[in-house]
């Protein structure tokens, strides 16, 4: 499942997720339409995933994650067929982008992939989702400058075009392969033989067992509160940023394919990230991990501030130190999700990851609108670089902040609800 999921993600990552970096500037200049309002589309896309949160990890904790899947990338794919022949004019490529190609992706790869991949690990889940997301890195290194050269040499209609040929030839026949949960093959998460037991505490000499938490009992811990107020925040600080990577780094004296490349080895950074605080998260306290990321993604952005490509050798490195600093902290924010399941369990990790990203879907439109602001604006970025940079430092805090709720645990062989069991909190 792990294999089938990061090679989707791979090409969904590339074309999708990290591809839109070069597709910005072509529309924009295709269309002729403001900064602001290309990246009003491109955010809005983003903001569906949040928006369409509830719902749709509704319908996986309720149906499975294969039902909405296999379907959503289907449509994926028409909208790629659709985006490279009937889009001429802002409200065409509105239509096409958000009811189509972005619905297609989110409900596909913010959604039902990794409640998924959340079904088959539970002692290895960070790592497991860790590998998910740093393969899905990998897209972004090796498809994005590949992107922005079919882009350059034929226009941003034929990478289209290509975008859903590559999701029809690879991805919709791996989608078939997948399975929702070792349960249905007759298996449990990790492959284990027996399922986790409470040791020690109250009723020693009783066998209980590992139960997740309802939706109404994560409500109520601080720990789901400030994992959303910090993930928030988060999304805040670097969606904007990245969404107009390739912009910014233009508007620091970085040559267009240059900026590619970066934004592509930035990417690479991001997998090796991804690998080691996947490993790491599985050992240390997962929020002193995202707290310390965020603080580097905080320092990242200062360093951009300053930057200039052309300022000589110490402007260069600034944007070098930025790039190296942000594809590291952002190989963190992946840690979030694995904390969610480590923390609740399961059985409703899809609801309670859609009330996360409901939660921020306004931040998801607002920031990136107000980035290309800024710049339609001042002809700079500067004032949104500083803003993001203190959104950074207090998710920061947040997550460090964040303490693992207690699990909780039943006697063996019955489903009743028992009382918090401090084991492992």
């Amino acid at each position: 499942m792990l294999t089938i999921t990061s090679v989707m993600s791979f090409f969904a990552s590339g074309i999708f997720f990290r591809g839109f970096t070069v597709f910005v500037p072509a529309i924009r200049d295709s269309l002729n339409i403001s900064q602001a309002q290309t990246n009003l589309i491109f955010s809005l896309a983003r903001a569906e995933g949040g928006l369409e949160g509830p719902f749709a990890g509704w319908l996986i904790d309720r149906f499975g994650n294969r039902k909405l899947l296999i379907p959503s990338l289907m449509l994926s794919v028409v909208g790629y067929f659709a985006l490279a022949q009937f889009v001429s004019g802002f409200w065409s490529f509105t239509l096409v982008y958000l009811l189509m190609v972005s619905l297609g992706n989110s409900i596909a790869f913010q959604h039902a992939m990794f409640a998924g991949i959340n079904q088959w690990f539970r002692r290895r889940r960070s790592l497991a989702i860790s590998i998910l997301a740093a393969v899905a890195s990998l897209g972004g290194l090796f498809i994005v400058p590949s992107m922005n050269g079919v882009i350059e040499r034929w226009g941003w209609e034929t990478a289209s075009l290509a975008a859903g040929l590559a999701y029809l030839i690879f991805l919709v026949p791996l989608s078939f392969l997948f399975r929702n949960r070792p349960e249905d093959m007759g298996l449990l998460p990790d492959g284990d033989s027996t399922p986790p037991v409470a040791g020690g505490g109250r009723g020693a000499g009783r066998r209980r067992v590992l139960r997740d938490y309802t939706v109404r009992e994560a409500l109520h811990t601080r720990a789901y509160w400030l994992l959303m107020l910090g993930t928030g925040l988060r999304m805040i600080a670097t969606l904007g940023i990245l969404v107009s990577i390739v912009p910014i780094l233009e508007d620091k004296g970085v040559s267009r394919q240059a900026a590619a490349n970066l934004t592509g080895a930035m990417f690479g950074i991001n997998f090796l990230s991804r690998l080691a605080l996947g490993y790491f998260g599985d050992q240390w306290p997962k929020g002193l991990i995202l707290a310390g990321t965020l603080a580097a993604e905080a320092l990242a952005l200062v360093f951009l501030y300053y930057g200039d490509w052309n300022a000589g050798a110490v402007g260069v490195a600034l944007i070098l130190i930025f790039i190296a600093l942000e594809g590291f902290g952002d190989g963190a924010g992946i840690i979030v999700w694995a904390a969610l399941g480590d923390y609740f369990g399961r059985d409703r990790f899809a609801t309670l990851r859609g009330y996360i990203t409901f939660s921020h879907s306004w931040a998801l439109v607002a920031s990136p609108v107000y980035v290309g602001w800024v710049f339609d604006h001042f002809g700079n970025y500067n004032w949104a670089i500083v803003p993001a940079a203190v959104c950074a430092g207090v998710a920061s805090l947040c997550f460090l902040l964040v303490k693992k709720p207690p699990q909780l645990t039943h006697a063996a062989g019955t489903d009743g609800a028992a009382a918090p069991a401090q084991t492992g909190a």
